[in-house]
């Protein structure tokens, strides 16, 4: 039984370390035998670990673990100074002792001990290190599971710390938004009881968030205020915290000097508590940012050397990408630019493989912006899709200082968006999965496979490979081809749509090539013609597989000499167009059967870019239809609304006429409507007689079987060269009259089957 005056000094010791008065409570617990009595080790741990003295956890807990056979220690008492050790060595870096003493923390409480609750501390330090080796998803299962439990039995500290760990990650893994949410939750558990060293950790998160969203200044302010509470409590690692990103701070303002002098401060701190620690990394490569801008590249390159060699013994992946960007800068500034770039380029194959947003789009926007002033081309192509890459993912995180900044260096001018178009964009601002990057382009879109046309597009666009767009009319390929065109080189330059199917075949060699005055009846002036036109832009070929096999030959030319002859010129001229073609029809199976040259399709599929039918895309029928109901609702200047059944009713629809075909029927509803009024499913789809999303379900279903079937009847005739008899038994034995009939209600072509002569 313990004396009154030990329950007295473990009393007024725990009661030193809420309040986060660590060194007096370690010299009261020192006092009355912190080494030799088992009893004061838990508190004295705590203390410890508030001060950072890792090394000397380690020391005092050891020989406890190993003396639990004698009964010194309770199940309660071994899982906590199990769980502090696996703090120490996470610190510390031994990863693999730091698991091994977690998961003993966890099963002593949980099974043991049968204090589940207290198991939920060592649950939030193994979360911080499945985060710190890149399992982002691991560590946010721990986190998320541990705070519900947490809650529900009123655990305040534990869910408070669960919480702090949490906005960590959410930082980390660059979601602003989720991480402000978690951080607010902390900070109000704070104001309803006394959690000071869980106050100033929230203090500190906030600054990072402030400067992470582009707001230093007001985050040198958050960090300046807080600095000396923390050192008035003597919390040495987190004093080293707050110097660090007010160092980041300066540096954000273009003060390296001041960022230096912060930085070298934290760095005395973290070596005298843990120089093998966490904070080691993140500091080396700091203040060898803070080198480079002071003209010291050398110094710079031996402390990203150190702050690799301990990020990779702690396997910190965050830390080891943030080193690799500025490890480039370093190599860059001392003269040796091909390593900067390798370098550069293993920071952003680091960033991708452990899904470090923040960092990944660092690392790319420096490689970008550096190979974009070589006066190679191959690197200045290399960095501009590296910077079009890094945009897209400062955007997708919503960082739009940053996203404006490349678009600069891209070359766009800032557009002023007119109040119609804001307040058209706004219907859109609660879409999950809503591709902001391809909006920037007009292209509204949750798909994933969209959004993939749009990256393959941005990542060919810093070429001259010809692109092939494919799919249904009216899904938007002409979008893409002006995506495309902006995101190029070339975009100060024509942008030229031709359909090749609305000219007549007569005149199209004349209309795309030009011709001579008198090169043929009514030519009374020479014409330039659509690919002149084009010179050193883009001219976007649509309905491709209409055009005749003289102007294939031409085109064909062209494509692989880059030079042009006008109708009725002896004359050849070089010219310099990128050409985009689209169609909806398939060109494989037209070369197959001799309508479209081989040799003129091997050129233009360079790269195909295939875009789905609209039905296929349910998520883009209803952003399309919001954008095009504000759209057309601000038009013609109505105040409407929709019911909840009209948009499952328009995903029912098989939209044959893809993008197209939706925009006109909403226009047609918004424009036939009464201002004011209030429209159901009758307003829209009025040619069709059924009115019930199961019922257009059903028709859509339906639709899906005959075009499988017609596709099986049309490949089976091609194969047996349109003999009716013998394609009707490759079909399962099918009776040739019945092949005839569905032939016939199919409307299927003979020459969808029949193989020209060439």
């Amino acid at each position: 039984m313990k004396s009154n005056n030990e329950h007295e000094i473990l009393r007024v010791a725990r009661q030193l370390v809420a309040e986060a008065k660590y060194d007096q409570a370690l010299n009261l617990l020192a006092t009355n035998g912190l080494a030799s009595d088992p009893r004061l080790l838990t508190c004295g741990l705590s203390a410890l670990a508030g001060l950072s003295r890792w090394d000397e956890m380690v020391r005092l807990a050891m020989p406890a673990i190993v003396s639990r056979n004698t009964g010194d220690l309770s199940s309660n008492e071994v899982g906590f100074v199990h769980a502090q050790l696996g703090n120490a060595f996470l610190r510390l870096g031994d990863l693999q002792s730091c698991e091994t003493h977690l998961r003993a923390a966890i099963h002593v409480l949980r099974w043991e001990a049968d204090s589940p609750i207290e198991a939920l501390g060592p649950t939030r330090i193994l979360a911080t290190m499945y985060s710190n080796v890149g399992l982002w998803s691991s560590a946010r299962h721990e986190l998320v599971r541990a705070i519900g439990e947490a809650d529900r039995v009123g655990a305040a500290r534990e869910s408070l710390g669960l919480r702090i760990n949490l906005a960590v990650l959410k930082l980390k893994s660059s979601d602003w938004p989720d991480a402000h949410r978690v951080l607010s939750e902390a900070i109000d558990m704070c104001q309803l009881e006394p959690f000071p060293k869980q106050d100033i950790l929230c203090r500190l998160l906030q600054g990072r968030l402030l400067l992470g969203t582009s707001s230093p200044h007001s985050a040198k302010a958050k960090l300046e205020e807080v600095l000396p509470k923390i050192r008035s409590t003597m919390l040495t690692r987190e004093e080293a915290i707050c110097l660090e990103y007010l160092g980041d701070c300066h540096l954000a303002l273009h003060d390296p000097d001041s960022a230096l002098r912060n930085y070298q401060d934290a760095m005395a701190l973290a070596e005298a508590t843990a120089p093998g620690g966490d904070l080691i990394p993140e500091l080396c490569h700091r203040l060898a940012e803070a080198q480079v801008h002071l003209g010291e590249a050398n110094l710079a390159i031996l402390l990203c050397e150190r702050g690799l060699r301990v990020a990779r013994e702690i396997s910190d992946r965050y830390e080891e990408c943030a080193t690799h960007r500025v490890l480039a800068m370093a190599h860059r500034a001392a003269g040796n630019p091909t390593k900067a770039y390798r370098v550069a380029a293993e920071g952003i194959e680091l960033g991708r493989s452990y899904e470090i947003p923040y960092e990944l789009a660092r690392v790319l926007a420096w490689s970008g912006e550096t190979r974009l002033q070589s006066k190679q081309k191959d690197d200045q192509m290399i960095g501009r899709l590296q910077l079009w890459e890094a945009r897209a993912v400062f955007e997708r995180i919503g960082l739009l200082n940053e996203v404006r900044q490349l678009d600069r260096i891209l070359g766009f001018e800032e557009e002023e968006t007119s109040p119609a178009a804001e307040k058209n964009h706004e219907v859109l601002a609660g879409i999950a999965d809503l591709d902001r990057g391809a909006l920037r382009f007009g292209i509204i879109t949750c798909s994933p496979e969209m959004s993939e046309a749009v990256a393959t597009i941005q990542s060919i666009a810093p070429s001259r490979i010809p692109v092939l767009i494919t799919g249904p009319s009216g899904v938007g390929k002409e979008l893409l081809a002006k995506a495309l065109h902006q995101m190029s080189d070339r975009r100060r330059m024509p942008f030229v749509p031709v359909n090749c199917g609305a000219i007549a075949t007569s005149l199209i060699e004349s209309e795309l090539f030009g011709h001579e005055r008198g090169a043929f009846t009514g030519a009374v002036i020479a014409r330039e013609g659509l690919f002149a036109s084009a010179e050193k832009g883009t001219i976007f070929l649509d309905e491709i597989g209409e055009l005749p096999a003289s102007s294939q030959a031409t085109l064909l030319r062209i494509l692989e000499t880059g030079e042009l002859r006008r109708l009725g010129s002896d004359e050849m001229r070089s010219i310099d167009v990128r050409v985009v073609a689209a169609t909806n029809a398939d060109l494989e199976d037209m070369v197959e059967r001799g309508r479209f040259r081989r040799d003129l399709y091997y050129r233009l599929e360079g790269v195909i870019v295939r875009v789905p039918a609209l039905r296929e895309r349910e998520d883009d029928i209803r952003a399309l239809f919001r954008f095009f109901f504000a759209e057309a609702s601000s038009v013609y200047k109505k105040r409407l609304k929709v019911t909840e059944g009209v948009e499952p009713l328009l995903c029912a629809y098989s939209w044959p006429g893809n993008v197209r075909e939706l925009r006109n029927e909403v226009s047609r509803a918004v424009a036939m409507a009464e201002d004011g009024a209030v429209l159901g499913r009758d307003a829209f789809l009025s040619k069709l007689k059924a009115k019930s999303a199961s019922a257009l379900r059903s028709a859509r279903e339906r639709g899906d079987a005959s075009a499988e079937e017609r596709t099986k009847i049309v490949e089976a005739l091609r194969a047996h060269k349109g003999n009716k008899a013998d394609a009707a038994r490759s079909l399962g034995g099918m009776k040739r009259t019945t092949l005839l009939y569905k032939i016939d209600r199919l409307s299927i072509r003979p020459e969808e089957y029949l193989a020209e002569e060439r």
